[in-house]
């Protein structure tokens, strides 16, 4: 599976479950380092606003194999963080097993 892969799975993935989401291409312009998925998924608040349905952000970076996130796509995923949203590195398996892992900055 090539990372390409990854991320068009993740996709369609996320679709299913009502999200939107899309990959942003850097093209010299904006802020560096952005995750490979931006996403809003539907959730409900549990608490007075029972019923109601929220949108909540999610940063998605695609590894393959032992890659890692660079020191740029780290400082965005931390700030997803901070802000409240979630930030997630999804990492591809090469070999048989769990197609991928997931893991929450």
């Amino acid at each position: 599976m090539k990372e390409s892969d990854l991320k068009d799975k993740l996709r369609k993935k996320i679709r299913a479950k009502g999200a939107w989401c899309f990959s942003p291409v850097q093209m010299g312009y904006g802020a560096s380092g952005i995750p490979d998925i931006v996403a809003c998924v539907p959730y409900k608040i549990k608490s007075e606003d029972v019923g109601k349905t929220f949108g909540l952000f999610i940063g998605i970076e695609a590894k393959m194999g032992n890659n890692t996130p660079s020191p740029l796509q780290w400082d965005q995923l931390r700030g997803i963080k901070a802000a409240h949203g979630k930030a997630l590195i999804v990492t591809g398996k090469n070999k048989k097993g769990l197609p991928y892992k997931v893991e929450e900055v």
